[in-house]
Order: structure tokens, then C-alpha cells, then sequence
């Protein structure tokens, strides 16, 4: 039987009668002037603002500006009638000064020839200066008219006019193949990093045990301790997230989850705290293409106690180098956008508001691969790449048996994106594989590797053993039995003369731990020297110093009070630029003047009383308090504040506070207000 539809209720509505639709959750109406032309306007700004990041953008707009202006000085009236000339010539074109220009002409592409070549071959730069100048123009045309200016440049003849990229041109691929050639016929500097190994990492902690010792000077020990430990700390956790530079010298107390409820310990193999790297790779593109569930746990990684590996033992070096941070140098815990890694200065002042900086962070390896000793071939570097690519290797093939990687968690821990070029990780793994089980450079040693006969010479680690081995083995065991045995009389003896109340030959001067509330483990370093004085010497105490906030500091050195500090020039932008060289002066009148909490200047220099130049504080703060007043007082006393006529007087300023400093001094010196040292 069928079913019997039933009528409808539903009534017609007009269309105009119909409610508007629901604004989306979150969607903002915007009043005022939305014709077409104003949204054209947004939506070229956009562009502008999103397309590049600030740091792509600001570079490129420079490459393009210096080019522009390059141009035209060189397509000059002046400088194009030379007697190299010849009629008919492109370069008596008046067009030609304007090749560079948003909108091309005929003569873009050999006006980007000649730039890069004057650049590459005439200035001798190198391959990154012609890569970024082609990039720049490129994007900067292909922005130009919508899609006029995209893909090969050629001549239409239907319509007459010249379209495509003119970076795109055959004469430019030529130049840059030219400069590419040049760069690897000379023998350019070797950009792929030599993976930094468990072995050598181990060799770095054994060098850093030797940097503290017991003749120390107190007051170097301050500095010292705080780069060691800060280096640890970065090395550490770059070699076990597999970290690029970029990404770790911005880490912020706020991207660390350390429960403060439970106790971490280096003996409590399940303690942990978690790592959040918020400026890892790729990671503002799974912003944007919306996160899925997978993704929610991206970029977190749990740090869990390596006793057995103390030379890459995370957990330890980034529990102790926040702590020291906040008792010795900051007195006061860290905020949640203070930098883990801040700038420190030669005078070992940290700057609070300011990351470290790659250049240091290279320094930082060149000086401990040196000191450690570790060998390099001819071409070979160690970059602040080397420690990612030194784990992820070690992970995936270097690693005891048992404890390698898969593929799948290797590519997660790595960050590497599920579409990543497959080249990108045959370069670090397999690559590096192949190069190993072909390597016959040990073809004389007396234990062969077999590499060739198994996955990383896995065959010699489950051969029997030979008679000549155990023999070996037996020779290495009675030694050290015997060296325990010398080592357990010295002890013995010890104890016997500390009971009958004799003084042994040594006793430790000092021994108190860097930082409290932190449990280190046995095998770890302690920074702070142990200095002996024969048993004959009357007894000394070294007391810690304590400043006025009433905070006990571990070293010597003497350091500045809560809140006293003098910016380093030129200055340091809100968006992590530094303002222009030329501009420093003005930072100085300013600081002289004004106080700018935003950068730790919390009172204006010209009010600093008079004990705050002194005792410790004239050390650190004497000379560059010195150089502010001379600059600052030419500017307000001499010239009574008169601008034009300073910056006349001074054009050096244009180089920088330095340069503009000593003409201050000459200047001074030619007035007879300073006498100079005879």
C-alpha cells in the first residue's frame, strides 16, 4: 500500500521580506566607503604587507633600491659619452636610465645584466649577492602589471610591446650561470656543515671542564661560567631538537613548560619539561592551511633526563641556565617574553630585551670546536646547522643498536613536512650512509669496519670474539684494576691522617653550588673552581658578595644594580631591526635627556647621581657614560641645541656614534678643552 504524501505547511516568502543573513562568528561589518576602488586598494596593501615576510621584503627592497640607484648614476649624460661610445648605442637611450623601473622596457634585461655584473665581477661578490638581486627584481616585475610581466621575456609583435620577465631573459640566465661558475671555480666557502657527532660533542665537554681552572681570576670567572653555560645550554638543545639557528635564538620563557609542583631531578629518568619552538620552519604555513588535530602537538617536544650522555644532556644545561639567568644576572625571575638566550655584551652585561645573534652563535662553535680540537678536512665547516644534522644522523644510523629511528619519526621530530623534498633527506641521511659504507680511507687499521657487509658494520659488532681480543681485553682490565687500587690507597690514607686530627695536603677553598634547587648529577661540571692551599697556609673564607636588593651573587665580578644599564648603539626596533648608524646620536641626546624604560634605562643619564659611576659600577659603566656626555653636551651646550649647525660641523655623524665621537674629540682638543697625554 502506498504512502500519502502530506501537504505542505511551508508558505512562500518574498524576497524582500527575507531577514539578512547571520554574520559569521567572529566577522567584524566594516562602515564607511566599500566601492571597488577602496577594496583594490586593501587588497593591494595586502599584498604588500602578507605576500613576503618582513625580513624577505625589507631585503629585497633594499637590492632594489641600490640597483635603481646604481642606474642611474651610471646612465648619467655624463657617463655614457665616453669614447667607448657608439652611435646607435642602448646605452644613449634616455629609456635606459629607467630600465630598473616597476614597469620594464626594452633594455630591463641588460640593465639587470650589468648590475649583476657589476656586483659579482667588478665588486667580487659572491653567489648569495647575485641569487638576491635576481630574486628581487623578479618578484618586483612580476608584481608589476598583474600577469604581464610573468614568464619568458620576449617581443609581441601582434601587440607591439615587450612582455615576460625580463629576469627571466637568456642574457640574465647567462650571467648567472657565469657568477655560479666563477664562485665554484675559485672555490667558494663550503655551505653544507659537517654534522656535529656524539663524539664530538663529548670532546666539547671535555674542553669545557678545562676552561675554569683553579688559577682563575674571580673576577673572569663571572663571564666565563655565563658563556659556558649558555653555550651548553644552546648546544644541547640544538643537537637534540634538531634546531636551526633562527629558530632557537628566539625561544622565550614563555615557549618552556617546567611544572613548578614537581621536583626534576637528573637521577628521575621520567622527569621531563616540554619545549615549544613557535619559530620552528614551515610552521606559519600549517598556520595558514588551518591546523588539523595531527598538528595540534607540532613543534612540542618532552626533554627527559640522558645521564649516559652527558655531553648532549639537554635536560640538565636548560634547567641550570635559566636558573643562573635569574640569580646572578637578573635577580628576579624571568617574564614570559624574556629571551632564554639574550644578548650579552664583551663586558658580560646581558641585555634583557634582545636575542643573541647568529654571528655569536658561530662564534660560539668555531671557539669550542678549536679549543676541543676537533679536525677538520680542507673546505670543511662547522655551522650553526652542523647540530641538526649531526642528531638527525645519529638518530637515524649512528645510534647504539636498538635506539635507531624510523623514517616516519625521524621526518616528525625533524619537522619536516610530509610533501618535503625527498632530496632534502637523502642529503642528511642516506647520503651520508652511502658515503660511510664506501669509505675505505681505514683499509690499514688492524679491526676492520665491514661496512660494506652490513648496515653500518653491524657484522663486527656480533662476530665472536677471538683469542686476540680477549687477550686484549684482559691487558685494558688489569690496568685499571691496578689504577683503582693506587686510587683506593691515596683515600685510605686520607682518611687515617684526617682521623688522628692531622690536616690533609689539600682541603678545597671553595664549594658552593651555582644554582639552588636544582639537582645535578655527579658526572656533570661544576664551573666553579676548586683552588688548594698547602696544609701550612692559615685558613681563608671568601665571602659571596650581596648587593643592595639583598640577593647573593655567586662571582666576583662586580655587577650592576636592579634596573641600571646604558643601551649598546645604534639601538635595537620593536619589529628586532636596528635603527640606522646615522641616527645614533640622536639615541644618545635622547638617553641623556630622557630615561626609556623599553630598553632598560629607567632614570636619564645626565641624573645619574655621582656613586653610580663608582666602585663596581665605573668598571662597566665609566667609559661609555663618558662618550654619551661629550656627544650629547656638543650638541645641548655648544650648539644650544641648534641641529643644522651640529650635523654641519659633524657630518661624520652619518657613519655612526664611533666615527662622530672622535671628531667630537678633536674638536674639543682644537679648542683647548682637552689636553691630551703626553
Amino acid at each position: 500500500m502506498g504512502r500519502i504524501k502530506k501537504t505542505s505547511n511551508k508558505v512562500l516568502v518574498h524576497p524582500s521580506e527575507v531577514s539578512p543573513k547571520k554574520w559569521r562568528k567572529g566577522a567584524q561589518p566594516t562602515a564607511g566607503n566599500t566601492t571597488l576602488p577602496v577594496i583594490d586598494k586593501i587588497k593591494e596593501w595586502a599584498k604588500q604587507q602578507h605576500k613576503h615576510a618582513n625580513s624577505t621584503r625589507k631585503n629585497y627592497g633594499s637590492y632594489i633600491d641600490r640597483g635603481q640607484k646604481w642606474l642611474k648614476v651610471h646612465a648619467s649624460t655624463t657617463g655614457c659619452q665616453d669614447e667607448e661610445s657608439h652611435s646607435g648605442d642602448a646605452y644613449e637611450d634616455p629609456m635606459f636610465r629607467d630600465a630598473l623601473d616597476k614597469i620594464p622596457n626594452q633594455h630591463s634585461d641588460k640593465a639587470l645584466a650589468l648590475f649583476i655584473s657589476y656586483k659579482c665581477f667588478h665588486e667580487n661578490n659572491g653567489q648569495s649577492t647575485c641569487d638576491g638581486i635576481h630574486a628581487a627584481f623578479k618578484k618586483y616585475w612580476e608584481e608589476a602589471a598583474s600577469d604581464t610581466y610573468r614568464g619568458k621575456w620576449h617581443f609581441n609583435e601582434t601587440r607591439k610591446c615587450w612582455e615576460g620577465n625580463p629576469a627571466c631573459s637568456a642574457e640574465v640566465q647567462d650571467v648567472i650561470k657565469s657568477v655560479r661558475h666563477k664562485t665554484n671555480s675559485e672555490g667558494g666557502d663550503r655551505t653544507h656543515s659537517i654534522a656535529m657527532s656524539k663524539g664530538f660533542m663529548d670532546r666539547i665537554l671535555t674542553w669545557v671542564h678545562k676552561c675554569c681552572p683553579s688559577e682563575t681570576y674571580m673576577a673572569l670567572l663571572h663571564t666565563l661560567i655565563t658563556r659556558i653555560v649558555m653555550y651548553q645550554a644552546f648546544s644541547t638543545t640544538a643537537w637534540n631538537l634538531w634546531t636551526r639557528c633562527f629558530e632557537l635564538i628566539k625561544l622565550k620563557r614563555k615557549d618552556l613548560t617546567i611544572d613548578p609542583s614537581e621536583p626534576l631531578s637528573t637521577k628521575d629518568l621520567h622527569a621531563r619539561f616540554e619545549v615549544f619552538l613557535s619559530n620552528r620552519k614551515g610552521w606559519q604555513r600549517k598556520v595558514d592551511k588551518g591546523l588539523k588535530e595531527a598538528d595540534l602537538r607540532s613543534n612540542r617536544y618532552k626533554v627527559y633526563p640522558q645521564p649516559d650522555m652527558p655531553g648532549c644532556d639537554c635536560f640538565f644545561w636548560m634547567l641550570l641556565w635559566p636558573a643562573l639567568l635569574e640569580r646572578i644576572h637578573y635577580n628576579g625571575e624571568l617574564e614570559p617574553d624574556d629571551f632564554i638566550f639574550p644578548a650579552i655584551s664583551s663586558n658580560g652585561i646581558v641585555h634583557r630585551g634582545e636575542h643573541i645573534s647568529h654571528d655569536a652563535v658561530q662564534a660560539w662553535i668555531d671557539e669550542a670546536t678549536t679549543g676541543a680540537g676537533i679536525p677538520r678536512g680542507g673546505g670543511d665547516s662547522f655551522t650553526t646547522h652542523t647540530y641538526r644534522r649531526g642528531r638527525a644522523q645519529w638518530r637515524w644510523m649512528f645510534a647504539p643498536v636498538g635506539e635507531w629511528w624510523t623514517l616516519a619519526r625521524v621526518r616528525w621530530w625533524g619537522s619536516w613536512a610530509e610533501n618535503e623534498n625527498r632530496d632534502t633527506l637523502i642529503r642528511y641521511l642516506l647520503d651520508e650512509l652511502s658515503t660511510y659504507e664506501n669509505d675505505h680511507s681505514d683499509a690499514l687499521c688492524p679491526t676492520q669496519n665491514e661496512a660494506d657487509g652490513s648496515l653500518l658494520g653491524e657484522r663486527r659488532l656480533v662476530k665472536p670474539a677471538c683469542s686476540q681480543d680477549l687477550q686484549l681485553m684482559q691487558q685494558f682490565i688489569t690496568a685499571d684494576v691496578a689504577d683503582l687500587r693506587s686510587d683506593i690507597r691515596i683515600l685510605t690514607n686520607t682518611l687515617v691522617s684526617c682521623r688522628n686530627g692531622q690536616p690533609s695536603s689539600t682541603e678545597p677553598l671553595v664549594q658552593r653550588p651555582l644554582c639552588a634547587g636544582t639537582s645535578l648529577p655527579h658526572e656533570s661540571p661544576t664551573f666553579v673552581p676548586q683552588q688548594t692551599v698547602p696544609a701550612s697556609a692559615p685558613s681563608r673564607t671568601l665571602n659571596p658578595i650581596t648587593n643592595s636588593a639583598g640577593t647573593t651573587n655567586f662571582g666576583s665580578r662586580p655587577l650592576p644594580e636592579k634596573g641600571l644599564d646604558i643601551p649598546n648603539l645604534p639601538v635595537r626596533c620593536a619589529d628586532g631591526s636596528y635603527a640606522p648608524k646615522k641616527d645614533s646620536w640622536r639615541y644618545i641626546v635622547r638617553h641623556w635627556t630622557e630615561a626609556d624604560p623599553r630598553r632598560g634605562l629607567h632614570v636619564a643619564l645626565r641624573d645619574w647621581p655621582a656613586e653610580w659611576l663608582k666602585g663596581k659600577n665605573k668598571a662597566i659603566f665609566g667609559s661609555k657614560y663618558h662618550q654619551h656626555a661629550l656627544i650629547a653636551l656638543e650638541f645641548l651646550e655648544q650648539y644650544q641645541g641648534n641641529e643644522s649647525a651640529f650635523l654641519a660641523a659633524y657630518p661624520e655623524y652619518e657613519e655612526g656614534h664611533t666615527a662622530l665621537l672622535t671628531a667630537v674629540k678633536r674638536a674639543k682638543k682644537d679648542r683647548g678643552e682637552i689636553i691630551p697625554r703626553k
